[in-house]
């Protein structure tokens, strides 16, 4: 048996089946990112888009993300935002005007009083 190996033996039955094998995976994972990237919604915003649109910094943004405090959704590696979301968890914080308190509180009160 011969151990002598020449460099053409050595690349086309070792390194060239290597190399196809990196080819072939590497290909197949840019499909599947391709494939990815086109079932996204259109409308969906990504996480510079957001950014944006909420006026804060992206490292905000991936903050609130990592903490569950925004909506959100992940494809793959990628964050996307839908504008409606964003709208209504702006408006979960709206604060009550002086006015909108104090008229809760009247009917509160006036609820109270007709209990006794």
């Amino acid at each position: 048996m011969d151990t002598n190996i020449t460099l053409h033996d050595f690349l086309q039955e070792i390194l060239e089946p290597i190399i196809d094998d990196c080819i072939r995976r590497s290909m197949l994972k840019y499909l599947d990112y391709v494939t990815q990237e086109s079932q996204v919604d259109p409308g969906a915003l990504g996480i510079t888009e957001a950014a944006n649109y909420l006026k804060l910094a992206k490292p905000t943004i991936y903050e609130l993300v990592a903490k569950r405090k925004i909506p959100h959704y992940k494809k793959g590696k990628r964050l996307y935002f839908r504008k409606h979301d964003l709208d209504e968890w702006i408006n979960q914080g709206r604060v009550k005007t002086e006015n909108e308190i104090r008229a809760e509180a009247g009917k509160y009160i006036v609820k109270r009083k007709s209990r006794y």
